[in-house]
């Protein structure tokens, strides 16, 4: 695939329940280039994790096609239940990295260094899942899923349930991460605010398909889709001009 795109669905029909059953995405193309943050906005039920499973390779489209760089993270939408109850988080980071080939004490090593880069602990890498916050189990979400230097980054609503503090952290730390390993993300969100926080680009969807691709400026600014407008009423309940510099600033 062109080195610059990391992730690349064309055409692609998918049924998640199989043959006969309803079809979720209708002949979608989307693509997440190199060192970008995309950002996939639908409300629930528009097939935004179907799409994230897609692109992981869980779900095979019935028509069209997928292509990703061999490194992929995938950070799922319920982190307490991704992880193994029985393993510490540090045994849990190091596994991608054992799986890969590396022996377990260089997995573990690996594993160390990126629970350092996402602030965690030494006392909370030896934890078991059921014993960190919300935010915590996030952050070994994020760990596990760049522990392998991935090209690209699959994030199924990272920042759900978090409080809105937790949640800009949880953002920053994420971008920063992300951007120095200058990986490709598809993050996938309801909430626009999170959008316009972490998006180079965003996307609407509607009707399993994309509707709109565009900057967060434009968005606001000139929405060229239904759902795109219906979003922006409910986010925005306030002057355009006022948004668009809010946004600028």
């Amino acid at each position: 695939m062109n080195y610059d795109r990391v992730l690349q669905i064309s055409d692609a029909v998918v049924r998640p329940g199989g043959p006969g059953t309803a079809i979720v995405l209708n002949e979608l193309t989307l693509s997440v280039l190199r060192g970008e943050t995309a950002v996939l906005v639908g409300s629930s039920g528009t097939g935004k994790t179907t799409i994230l499973r897609t692109a992981a390779g869980l779900l095979t489209p019935d028509q069209g096609s997928v292509s990703r760089c061999e490194r992929t993270g995938y950070m799922p939408q319920h982190p307490l239940t991704s992880f193994d109850p029985r393993w510490t988080i540090v045994r849990s980071v190091a596994e991608p990295a054992r799986l890969a080939g590396a022996g377990r004490d260089e997995a573990v090593e690996q594993a160390v260094a990126t629970l350092q880069t996402v602030k965690l602990s030494d006392a909370e890498w030896h934890r078991r899942p059921s014993s960190l916050s919300g935010g915590q189990l996030r952050r070994a979400a994020i760990a596990r899923a760049l522990v392998m230097h991935p090209d690209l980054i699959l994030a199924d609503e990272p920042t759900a349930g978090l409080d809105p503090e937790a949640a800009l952290q949880l953002v920053d730390l994420f971008k920063t991460v992300s951007k120095s390993n200058e990986s490709g993300v598809l993050w996938v969100t309801h909430d626009l605010g999170v959008a316009a926080a972490v998006s180079d680009r965003i996307m609407i969807l509607e009707d399993g398909t994309i509707a709109e691709s565009t900057t967060m400026q434009r968005l606001v600014s000139d929405p060229q889709s239904e759902s795109g407008r219906e979003m922006l009423n409910a986010w925005l309940p306030l002057d355009r001009s006022a948004a668009r510099n809010r946004l600028a600033e």
